[in-house]
């Protein structure tokens, strides 16, 4: 990827603390052996925050402790402006309510929200999402191997939020194809394209479900009020963009990391199929190990932050990937261990911005690993292909080939 011109780093920071890390396409990510991997060689390289010199230069931060205080100091690393390298200000993405917003606007705005996506809205479709894994793990189970991201984990969550939404699924390719490329794309013309296409395609629905109302969640935006005052069609756009592109592609790849695990942990497979009521505790220690969604915030003044000198205007990545396998937050933080006692993992972020959805795709990952363990025999990585992963805005995995014995 071509990089910006470097920014020259803040003053008084040590040279050694100047790495050049770009988080959409680092060559780590190859060397280590896949991105989960990159991220233990980048903790281990780096401090708690360090600035990057690719993409027009940026803060990392890193650390538990210090990426937990980033996620609740707004009023330093604010959400009001996200972009690493910086967008142009004429392709600038409408705000998303209420992910660009901070305190005190954020709660008005996050609060509808709440009530839709709270644990037991969420599993009153636990019917719907396991019926939804059987089948498509049947459909690939008497074949020995398939391409699991494609055939299982991108199609599972993504239609379950395809239905949620009241969008199409004939157009679930569409919505992919979109979702990918405004997420992960290498190339910022590519996802400002995609920022576009989407907020044409979000637009039209809106438009329609104000005169066809469904019970849909997009029906639901259009009909919500913030402070008393009914959502006007800026705001429903701003909701459903975040929504969008948060539902069509972060579970999905959440999913397969985990999947991809597993396939190399052949006594693991074997424990959760002998002890299935471990399996939603082992999947809270997966996401922990795979955390999947960085988030960029801007810095909004100049202040010496445990002991680093950001300036007013500087970018910052929260790398909550790295942050989880903090050995000052977990011992033996890079191992998956389901016996961990507690598992306080930030995977879904931490503080007013934690993820929404974060109940849904709970109940989708067990669901997913409940069928899987019972339907597929073991299952390893395809020592004839090869995984494919991608940065960015959500770490992603491209393709997830595995073979199985039939049973």
């Amino acid at each position: 990827m071509a990089t910006l011109a470097d920014t020259p780093p803040p003053k008084g920071i040590d040279p050694a603390l100047v790495i050049d890390y770009d988080f959409y396409d680092d060559p780590l990510y190859s060397s280590a052996g896949g991105i989960p991997e990159a991220m233990v060689e980048l903790r281990d390289m780096a401090p708690d925050a360090f600035w990057s010199t690719a993409l027009g230069g940026y803060w990392v931060i890193q650390g538990f402790e210090a990426i937990v205080d980033a996620a609740k100091r707004t009023d330093l690393f604010s959400s009001v402006k996200m972009g690493i390298p910086p967008r142009p200000e004429d392709a600038l993405m409408t705000q998303s309510a209420p992910l660009n917003y901070d305190p005190p606007d954020h709660a008005a705005l996050r609060a509808p929200l709440n009530k839709v996506f709270t644990p037991s809205q969420m599993y009153r479709r636990v019917d719907q999402i396991r019926d939804l894994a059987i089948e498509l793990v049947d459909a690939i189970a008497p074949l020995g191997k398939a391409d699991f991201f494609e055939t299982v984990t991108e199609k599972m969550p993504v239609l379950i939020f395809i239905d949620l939404m009241g969008l199409d699924r004939a157009d679930f390719r569409t919505y992919r194809n979109i979702a990918t490329a405004g997420i992960s794309s290498t190339d910022m013309q590519e996802r400002i394209d995609a920022g576009r296409d989407a907020r044409r395609l979000v637009t039209e629905c809106i438009r329609e479900r104000r005169v066809n109302p469904k019970d849909d969640l997009v029906t639901y935006i259009t009909q919500m009020e913030v402070n008393g005052e009914p959502v006007d069609d800026d705001l429903a756009l701003s909701y459903c963009i975040l929504l969008f592109f948060a539902g069509l592609d972060t579970v999905a790849n959440a999913m397969a990391f985990c999947m991809r695990y597993l396939a190399m942990d052949q006594k693991l497979q074997q424990r959760l199929r002998e002890e299935p009521e471990k399996i939603p505790h082992a999947m809270e220690e997966l996401l922990r190990r795979h955390a999947v969604a960085p988030v960029q915030r801007t810095v909004m003044k100049d202040e010496c932050w445990r002991g680093f000198n950001l300036r007013k205007g500087d970018m910052a990545l929260l790398n909550y990937a790295a942050a989880n396998i903090d050995e000052r937050a977990f011992d033996h933080a890079d191992t998956v261990d389901i016996d961990r006692e507690r598992i306080n993992h930030i995977a879904f972020g931490a503080g007013v911005h934690r993820c929404a959805g974060r109940h849904l795709a709970r109940i989708e990952i067990v669901v997913l690993l409940e069928e899987v363990l019972k339907r597929l025999g073991t299952f390893r990585l395809d020592p004839e292909r090869d995984v494919t992963m991608r940065g960015g805005a959500v770490l992603s995995i491209g393709q997830l080939p595995l073979v199985w014995d039939t049973i």
